[in-house]
């Protein structure tokens, strides 16, 4: 279930007499890396992570080329990608060298197929910025952050902190303490790191 809150509508594209308004905006829970999608698309399927990751570096290279000569690249029901290029403004076209212009980026336009696939229920974020983390005995904590683990099979510091409003540091202790215990294990670094169940506990 996704998670969404009210923002209010920046003064600086408020007309002059417009009432202030309020709009929806998603609360994102964190960020998938590419590490966790090949583990869990290899769960799924009956190739290896690293067959899957081969084929991902091969077919990135592939639409770079095609790109980089000019064509619109379709991605089955992803959509259709497509190169930006860039160059000094002039007025008039004579006094630009095609030296000065290069490519800026890319363009992706989601097929209608993969935005009728992003959807699911939206609950209203009940977070708060707490200024003390919240206190909770260790059994809640363990609960809340097993149920999660069963519903998603992984988790990051984020989403803990959100679930059990624990700040920062103190969460990532929290989970380093689970993982000493053996509840859960660590996998990749940095900003992909997250966890999982053990495999002793997933036998449980």
């Amino acid at each position: 279930m996704a998670l969404y809150d009210f923002k209010k509508k920046p003064a600086l594209t408020t007309k002059e007499g417009e009432k202030e308004v309020l709009y929806p905006s998603i609360v994102y829970t964190g960020k998938i890396g590419t590490r966790e999608l090949l583990n869990e698309l290899a769960g799924r399927s009956t190739f290896q992570a690293g067959e899957i990751e081969g084929a991902l570096m091969e077919l990135v290279k592939l639409v770079g080329d095609y790109l980089g000569r000019g064509y619109h690249v379709e991605l089955g029901d992803f959509g259709v990608f497509s190169g930006k290029i860039k160059s000094r403004m002039v007025a008039d076209k004579k006094d630009i060298r095609s030296r000065s212009i290069y490519f800026n980026g890319v363009n992706f336009r989601a097929s209608k197929e993969f935005r009728a696939k992003v959807s699911g229920e939206l609950e209203r974020s009940r977070v708060l910025k707490f200024r003390k983390s919240r206190q909770l005995p260790e059994e809640e904590l363990q609960r809340r952050l097993l149920n999660h683990l069963d519903q998603h099979g992984f988790i990051n510091r984020t989403t803990y902190t959100q679930i059990t409003g624990r700040l920062k540091d103190v969460a990532l202790a929290d989970l380093k303490k689970f993982v000493q215990q053996g509840l859960i294990q660590s996998m990749g670094r940095g900003n992909q790191l997250h966890f999982i169940k053990t495999k002793e506990e997933n036998k449980q």
